[in-house]
């Protein structure tokens, strides 16, 4: 929540997104994850690098940090594409909902179908979007521990216990590691929305689009604006870029992914400035 925010993290966003220079983004991480050691025999860094030459600066940094490589652990979650995209289906229609917009709304502000958003047009579209661009996907890494978490259950714990060589209590039930997890991982997703993460991460993706010509439709005129109508297109505009992370990941080849259509452009432009798509 903290990388557009702190001014030293916000460079560094900028640099990542505006230069295409990742390093001192994910060398910062590694800095991070050597701090944790300090007070603690394990430290977990979960995040989600969809590049080879990332994962290994990231691991390269922690190992001159004073890490021993044999102590380190890298595993990789799988997911079947379908399980995945209907997952994302249920998350991007309820923060559409928590915001005032339908999900074809939503969706229509980055993607270009006739009709309604139904949960099957929804997995189908995401899954032609990822197969035609494949090489946006996530690489293998050689030295990771595969980690399959398709089924959605407590095979996902299962899975993971044993790539860790861990013995989970069973005092530990499923159902109660949900019932501790879920509202942790609500309150998380608050509290980015209300830290302005997602806002100031927007204004960096605009600026990104404008120096390639692309991505306008995110650019708001706030000049003899009501004040009030400016936050509300930029909380509109938030909403749909939040999204489109959930959807596509937080990576510049990611977010590639996005239709810049004309028509998708003015779907956008409109669900920003009045929150409703206005079609010819």
């Amino acid at each position: 929540k903290h990388m557009c925010l702190v001014p030293e993290y916000k460079e560094m966003a900028e640099k990542m997104f505006l230069e295409g220079d990742w390093a001192p983004h994910f060398t910062e991480l590694a800095r991070l994850t050597l701090e944790g050691a300090k007070d603690n025999d394990k430290v977990v860094l979960s995040h989600a690098t969809d590049r080879n030459e990332i994962r290994d600066h990231v691991i390269k940094k922690i190992i001159e940090g004073g890490a021993s490589e044999d102590k380190i652990t890298i595993i990789q979650l799988t997911i079947d594409p379908k399980v995945k995209a209907r997952g994302l289906y249920h998350r991007t229609a309820r923060m559409a909902e928590q915001s005032g917009m339908t999900m074809t709304e939503c969706c229509k502000a980055f993607m270009e179908f006739e009709g309604e958003m139904t949960e099957e047009k929804y997995i189908n579209m995401t899954l032609e979007a990822e197969a035609a661009q494949p090489e946006d996907g996530f690489e293998v890494h050689p030295k990771a521990i595969l980690v399959d978490i398709s089924g959605r259950d407590v095979t996902h714990f299962d899975n993971v216990d044993k790539a860790l060589g861990l013995t989970r209590s069973t005092e530990l039930p499923y159902e109660s590691i949900c019932a501790k997890v879920k509202p942790i991982d609500e309150a998380r997703d608050k509290k980015v929305m209300e830290s302005g993460f997602i806002e100031a991460f927007t204004e960096i993706i605009a600026r990104a689009g404008s120096q390639n010509g692309q991505n306008s439709s995110l650019a708001i005129e706030e000049e003899g604006e009501d004040e009030k109508k400016v936050e509300e297109m930029k909380k509109r505009r938030s909403t749909l870029m939040k999204c489109e992370v959930s959807m596509r990941g937080l990576s510049s080849r990611a977010l590639s992914l996005r239709d810049t259509s004309e028509g998708v452009e003015a779907q956008r432009k409109s669900l920003i400035t009045t929150g409703k798509i206005f079609e010819e």
